[in-house]
Formats: structure tokens, C-alpha cells, sequence
């Protein structure tokens, strides 16, 4: 067992792996490389990291960015970081929060330019921290991002397949996603029960904008709220929580020649726009 592998640190350092916070630690230096290469990172750009647990990424992004800002919510860890590995780089700033209370904007602000996002996501936060980038668009410049197979499934996921969903519809509006390679449990300490995904994102301008992004985000909730029904049972039923009468947003999907048939999961993130903006003018 390497003197530096995660558990002979922990075992140096008197810590165990929280599995409260989701601690799973990359154990080859070859996949933290991968990772970091598929920023494709300049001396000019700035990187929060999220997770940065015992700095197996941290100490490659120090080497291709300005600046990292290493969030990790363990104190231990984050303590670590400070006062061992990192004391003495002056580009890494460790910051002991939680990712979900961090201001993007702000830290985009100071950087002068949108922040690269990168990390090996705790699985419990994945899917609310997906949606918190979603949020802060234009704060984020790209992101590298490791997660679980199923939330990955979701993100990528195509209309009429089981994994269709609301992540897939709104993650796909804001940002080009790829998939760019899967980790076995193998390749963690302690390794978790589920493979793993790497996937990028990068920003994106839809050919078709949505007039009101906010009444986007309702249409694709309403249409998934009820999932397997069909849009007459969601978008026309619940028509009221979009500013529309049943009667409306009937004839509204008729003119799209949207079969009322038809289930939220079949429908493109075109088509989600298409509604969307078609509602904003009528209603």
C-alpha cells in the first residue's frame, strides 16, 4: 500500500471515511489526470473544485490554472489541505463550505471571468447541485463533473426513454452534455456500490431561446409532475399554474400539432420550448 494512496493518508492522519458526506477517494493519479486534461484549462482561468477531500485533484488543477478554489465541507480534510498539502501554494485557496451555500456569481466576479467547475460529486447532493449550476449559467464556464451512473443516465438521457426526465429536459437547454468516460468502484476508496460517469459541460445558446426561463422551468415540471400521464392529465389539467385556462392550453398544443395524447417524457426539449414561448404570448 503506497504511502500516499487515500488510505494510508487517513490512516496517517487519524480519519476515517465519512460515509455521511459521501467520502469516496480517486485512488490513481492517471484517472485524476483524465479528468483534469478534459478541462482543457489556461494559466488564465480560475477552478472551483467541489469535494476536494485529500487534494487528488487539486494538485493537477494547480499545475494548469491561476487559481483553484478548493471546496471541501470536512473540517479534517479541508484542515489537511491548508495546512499540509497546500501551505505552501499560494494558487490554491481552501475553502470549508458547502457547495450548495457558495456564491458562483461572486467567486466569478473576483475572478474577472466564469469559473471551470470541476468534481467528484457526493451522491447525495448530485442532482440539487446539477440543478444549482443550472441557476448560475452564466457564472460557469465549463464543468468536468464525476457522478453516479443513474444521474448520469438521466442527464444524457433522450425523450422516450425511461430516463427522461426534468434534469435531462432543462441540463440539456443550458449546456452541451458528453459523456466522456465511466469508473468502475474499483477505482475508489472505499469503492461505492454503483460505477460511476465523467461528463462535461459546456454552455450553451439554444437555437430557439425560451421567451421566460422561469415559465420553461414550470411548463417541464407540470408536464413531468405526474409522470406516465398524458398531457391532457398534466399541462391541460394543470394549466392555471401556468397563467393559462384548460381551454388554452388545449388549443395552444393543437396549434403546435402536440397530440394531447401524447406523455411529458415523449416530448423534445424543442418542443418543451415550443410551449413555453407559445404560453408566454398567449397568456
Amino acid at each position: 500500500m503506497s504511502s500516499n494512496s487515500p488510505k494510508s493518508l487517513l490512516l496517517r492522519l487519524g480519519l476515517k471515511p465519512k460515509k455521511a458526506l459521501g467520502q469516496h477517494f480517486l485512488l490513481h493519479p492517471h484517472q485524476a489526470r483524465r479528468i483534469v486534461a478534459a478541462l482543457n484549462l489556461t494559466n488564465a482561468d480560475t477552478v472551483l473544485e467541489i469535494g476536494a477531500g485529500l487534494g487528488a485533484l487539486t494538485t493537477f488543477l494547480a499545475q494548469a490554472a491561476d487559481r483553484v478554489i478548493a471546496l471541501e465541507r470536512d473540517p479534517d480534510l479541508a484542515g489537511f489541505l491548508t495546512d499540509d498539502l497546500f501551505s505552501e501554494t499560494p494558487g490554491v485557496q481552501v475553502v470549508c463550505q458547502d457547495v450548495l451555500e457558495f456564491n458562483f456569481q461572486l467567486a466569478s466576479q473576483a475572478a474577472g471571468r466564469p469559473l471551470a467547475v470541476v468534481g467528484n460529486l457526493p451522491y447525495q447532493i448530485t442532482s440539487p447541485l446539477l440543478f444549482r449550476l443550472i441557476e448560475v449559467g452564466p457564472a460557469i464556464a465549463k464543468a468536468v463533473l464525476m457522478m453516479q451512473q443513474e444521474v448520469g443516465a438521466r442527464l444524457l438521457a433522450k425523450p422516450g426513454t425511461k430516463d427522461y426526465g426534468i434534469l435531462s429536459v432543462l441540463g440539456q437547454y443550458y449546456f452541451q452534455v458528453t459523456r466522456l468516460f465511466s469508473l468502475s468502484p474499483g477505482n475508489f476508496f472505499p469503492p461505492p456500490q454503483v460505477d460511476s460517469v465523467v461528463v462535461q459541460l459546456l454552455p450553451r445558446a439554444p437555437a430557439v431561446p425560451a421567451r421566460d426561463e422561469a415559465l420553461l422551468h414550470q411548463v417541464v415540471k407540470t408536464a413531468f409532475g405526474h409522470r406516465r400521464k398524458t398531457l391532457n392529465n398534466t399541462l391541460v389539467a394543470h394549466a392555471a399554474t401556468l397563467g393559462l385556462t384548460p381551454e388554452a392550453m388545449g388549443a395552444l398544443l393543437f396549434e403546435l400539432g402536440i397530440d394531447l395524447k401524447r406523455r411529458g417524457e415523449t416530448l423534445s426539449v424543442a418542443e418543451f420550448v415550443a410551449i413555453s414561448n407559445e404560453a408566454d404570448r398567449v397568456r
